[in-house]
């Protein structure tokens, strides 16, 4: 068990179940939450914490990438604070977890539609913090929203409603204790991942309490979009592309389900406009870390491609003279 968290290259040889027994021992017991890593994540009283400004490096078993972190805690460079005509909102999967800078899907749909973008991930990040960060940001120039969903995204949601609209935010005391915590380095000991699958097997074997009904009746779906009407000043007047990313083991139910939410004619003209996206179509196995879970680089160039077709389709971008001989060209050639 050691050997094949320690060598990837060798687990990918492996079917999917087997990968999944590996990779979550790599989860519980080794893998280090960014914003809680000393120089890394800092507290924010209005977001409960955010990336820290300057730059750091995280390093995995997989990747050692720098990041560097603009004034509003998000990684980005100072520039691109002002005027961004496309601006990315998401968690660890839009930060580009595991890749560098210029490799995220935010930095290369920049370059291939040389328009200004701002990436405002924050790992962990659900819908609630990101409308805030949102609203933190210069939207003069916007030209495009693009969200990033997770399954992650519900307890966030969930607690924002039943708080009556308000978004519940991590205390400075709270942040302080969780970054002492997470920010030990995980050693390894003879066993240790050996205990981790007994607890497991054990925890699977004890007495499930019984379920209780939930104390309010909304999906995740439904406080998604409960989360986007509560900040519908914000989403009216700019094309908001959504989709799911959860990693390699990700399913597009989400998304389906929100498609044919979204198309409900009882639902406002900025809901029913939302552009729905199925990434999980186009990404395969092979498009995320074998470990981790999150977009390798050739992931987020399949990422990048999908969102320009979909922004031209869209009528967001246009064409230049040569993406049109190009595609003139390739329609002859399949006739």
């Amino acid at each position: 068990m050691y050997f094949l968290v320690h060598h990837p290259g060798v687990l990918k040889l492996f079917s999917r179940r087997f990968r999944n027994s590996i990779t979550y021992l790599y989860i519980q017991g080794d893998r280090k939450i960014m914003h809680f890593q000393d120089g890394c994540g800092m507290y924010s009283p209005d977001l409960g914490y955010t990336l820290k400004p300057g730059s750091f490096t995280f390093s995995e078993v997989e990747f050692t990438n720098e990041y560097r972190v603009n004034s509003l805690g998000v990684r980005d460079d100072e520039e691109a604070l002002t005027a961004p005509d496309i601006v990315f909102l998401g968690d660890s999967f839009t930060v580009g977890w595991g890749v560098n800078h210029e490799e995220t899907f935010a930095k290369l749909l920049g370059k291939k539609t040389k328009l200004k973008t701002l990436n405002t991930a924050i790992p962990s990040y659900g819908t609630v913090r990101e409308m805030l960060m949102l609203r933190k940001v210069d939207r003069s120039a916007l030209k495009c929203l693009i969200l990033q969903y997770c399954d992650d995204d519900y307890d966030e949601n969930r607690l924002y409603y039943l708080n009556g609209n308000r978004p519940q935010i991590l205390r400075a005391e709270t942040f302080k204790k969780y970054a002492a915590i997470h920010g030990k380095p995980k050693t390894y000991f003879p066993g240790k991942y050996l205990r981790l699958k007994i607890n497991k097997k054990l925890d699977s074997w004890k007495a499930k309490p019984a379920k209780t009904p939930d104390s309010h009746p909304l999906s995740d779906l439904d406080l998604f979009i409960h989360v986007l009407k509560q900040n519908e000043d914000l989403l009216t007047q700019v094309p908001l592309i959504v989709f799911e990313m959860n990693g390699v083991n990700q399913t597009n139910a989400f998304v389906t389900a929100l498609a044919k939410k979204t198309a409900e004619p009882a639902q406002p003209a900025f809901i029913r406009n939302l552009i729905v996206l199925d990434m999980s179509q186009y990404l395969e196995d092979r498009h995320f870390l074998v470990l981790d879970g999150h977009l390798n680089p050739s992931g987020h160039e399949v990422v990048t491609n999908v969102l320009y077709e979909t922004m031209l389709q869209a009528g967001i971008l246009q064409r230049t003279e040569d993406e049109d001989d190009k595609l003139a060209a390739e329609r002859r050639y399949q006739r």
